[in-house]
């Protein structure tokens, strides 16, 4: 799935852009993936980075982007040509980025992505299309995953999560990996694998441990900046927890949806795109949905999947605790509430 992404991510920039060369066609791709690394845990299109000259560049993209293949036909500039600019004294300077052409052989799928990684392909060309190549050059060797390898050497995918000044350093030059987002989805996401992971049905003390868990996540949660999300954000929080009591092996996907619905949100409103990209109104029902599938997936859930007694305790007790931690969610959303005022 992750070459397919990467293909029809290529496919998409080359038609959006049809005067893209090849070192911005590279560099979409790497600031896509590490936004989406930062955010996630695990790139979005690329498996391979290759620490080059002007920058950090995904194995298979180069290679795809180097001459015509399934799915481009690729023009490359020619030894002789002059691709730069005439300076004082009639010459010309040479230009190092020079402009590879790209003419789309299908069009890009854009099913296979899912309405966050969609918005955030956007977002990435959009802001490139306002630099100069060199600029983003210069931004893509900011980070320690460039300065840390020479030319030719792989870098490993873990060099791809940011500490805080290149955060920062990131959001200063126009993209943004940070946020609530984040902090949720690099939480949940590896959460939910050790849950699915564990011994079914989960015993009283380890339900009690994810659902703290649970419950900073909303004292946490950025209020009023969200507050459009919020409903459905509580809704996703109940069927998770229901998650944990029916069937724990659901949270991977649950977490998942969850992550893509909070992201799509947060990109939209902390990058300013209402009104001039999306309407409120889209926002709006686009969070109303995804409430009402996250309700939906919490009934299914208990419907399904009858509650199992854990070893260590009979019903009454099981009863007991189910109590305890819906009182305990209560009471974090209170605080968050609270916290609002």
């Amino acid at each position: 799935m992750q070459k397919r992404k990467l293909i029809n991510a290529l496919l998409y920039a080359v038609e959006h852009d049809g005067r893209i060369g090849r070192t911005k066609l590279l560099k979409f791709i790497f600031f896509v993936d590490l936004i989406y690394y930062n955010q996630r845990g695990t790139t979005l299109c690329g498996t391979a980075y290759i620490r080059m000259p002007k920058g950090p560049a995904e194995a298979t993209a180069f290679q795809l982007t180097s001459e015509s293949n399934a799915y481009f036909d690729v023009k490359a500039p020619t030894a002789n040509a002059h691709t730069g600019r005439r300076v004082p004294g009639g010459s010309f300077r040479r230009n190092p980025y020079e402009a590879y052409e790209y003419r789309p052989r299908s069009k890009a799928d854009l099913t296979i992505f899912t309405p966050y990684e969609r918005v955030l392909l956007w977002s990435v060309l959009q802001w490139m299309k306002l630099k100069r190549t060199d600029i983003i050059g210069d931004i893509s060797h900011y980070f320690r995953l460039w300065k840390e390898f020479s030319d030719g050497e792989d870098i490993p995918l873990e060099y791809f999560q940011l500490n805080r000044r290149e955060r920062t350093y990131l959001e200063q030059s126009g993209l943004r990996a940070d946020g609530f987002e984040r902090t949720f989805c690099t939480g949940i996401l590896p959460l939910s694998t050790e849950v699915s992971n564990a011994l079914h049905p989960l015993n009283a003390e380890r339900i009690a441990t994810v659902e703290e868990v649970l419950d900073n996540f909303i004292a946490a949660y950025p209020l009023p900046a969200l507050e459009i999300f919020y409903d459905a954000y509580l809704a996703w929080d109940d069927a998770y927890r229901s998650t944990l009591r029916h069937n724990p092996s659901h949270a991977p996907a649950l977490a998942t949806e969850g992550c893509d619905a909070l992201c799509f949100v947060s990109h939209i409103v902390a990058t300013d795109m209402i009104p001039g990209v999306y309407r409120e109104e889209q926002l709006q029902e686009f969070c109303d949905t995804a409430e009402r599938r996250f309700n939906a997936e919490r009934d299914a859930i208990t419907r399904d999947n009858p509650p199992s007694l854990t070893p260590d305790s009979d019903g009454e007790v099981s009863a007991l605790v189910d109590m305890a931690m819906r009182i305990s969610r209560d009471l974090a959303c209170c605080e968050s509430r609270a916290g609002r005022r």
